[in-house]
């Protein structure tokens, strides 16, 4: 389901660190798009797991037009101001995925809560989207023309395969896993390092300690989201709660004081509900409860 909306890449993510290092373009069409809608972010941006979390989405929703402003009008002095309508966004909103298939064969689903940027028609030297979120790609071949995922922390090029990157805004770590073929990540702060991946490969990167870890992973299940599968390994639970709360469209409430560090491995089927995941996390974590109002779930221990 495609659905248009604001570019909130929430956070320290702008367009403007993006277009700034690549030769893309940004246009007034994608401008009045971001002011249009901006009256709808402050209901998108209502799922936060605490106060402070809460604080810092009224913080960003706030801001989000003057940055808006600051960024078209960067962008409108480094680059070339094309057509209108000729710079794209696909977003899939809490509780829904999309999907798209771009104009060189490429096909790219989005998980709930992100939100791509893309050309109608891309140049002759690269093909350049921006992500914030988690994508899956099925990058078409086109050896003269390298394709490159753009996020907040990293770069991903590939001329033509499989991978899934994973990076949502406010999240300890983003992620390269690598399906099909190969893909080179750089991670321009981190020191402008580069990594070649071969397939099962997981790339893991932290913002915060500027560190870069590698895993061996059945890609498949990292990627299953796509046909409904969510899988979970050694995964805690504040990064389970941000994946069922963008699955669900809810918002999981919990003292982090108390969270204990488990390590959780579980593999939730097609068509499960949210009460059918939460109970399983309950036989996971021993002594944990939780109870529902309308969209909230309280847990505790």
């Amino acid at each position: 389901m495609e659905t248009k909306r604001g570019l909130n890449f929430g956070g320290r993510l702008s367009l403007e660190g993006l277009w700034k290092e690549s030769d893309g373009e940004v246009n007034s069409g994608t401008f009045r798009e971001l002011v249009r809608l901006d009256g709808k972010i402050e209901k998108d941006e209502k799922k936060n797991r605490t106060v402070k979390a809460v604080l810092g989405s009224l913080a960003v929703t706030a801001s989000l037009a003057a940055v808006a402003m600051a960024t078209f009008l960067l962008a409108r002095d480094r680059f070339t101001i094309p057509p209108l309508e000729s710079t794209c966004n696909l977003v899939a909103d809490y509780g829904q995925t999309s999907s798209i298939t771009l104009e060189d064969g490429t096909v790219v689903h989005l998980n709930a809560g992100s939100t791509l940027l893309y050309p109608k028609e891309f140049n002759k030297g690269s093909r350049i989207v921006f992500l914030t979120g988690e994508g899956n790609f099925a990058v078409a071949k086109d050896p003269s023309r390298a394709f490159i995922v753009k996020t907040a922390h990293m770069d991903v090029q590939a001329l033509g395969t499989t991978f899934c990157v994973q990076s949502y805004p406010g999240e300890r770590t983003v992620r390269t896993t690598l399906k099909e073929g190969k893909v080179q990540v750089s991670i321009p702060s981190a020191g402008g390092k580069s990594y070649i991946l071969e397939p099962g490969m997981q790339l893991i990167y932290s913002p915060s300690g500027k560190s870069v870890s590698f895993d061996r992973v059945d890609a498949g299940k990292v990627m299953g989201w796509e046909d409904g599968y969510l899988s979970f390994v050694n995964a805690s639970f504040p990064e389970i709660a941000s994946v069922l709360e963008r699955r669900f469209n809810v918002s999981i409430n919990y003292s982090s004081e108390k969270m204990k560090r488990n390590e959780i491995n579980v593999r939730f089927m097609p068509g499960e509900s949210l009460d059918d995941m939460l109970d399983v996390l309950i036989l996971l974590i021993p002594g944990s409860g939780y109870r529902k109002e309308n969209d909230r779930i309280y847990w505790h221990f």
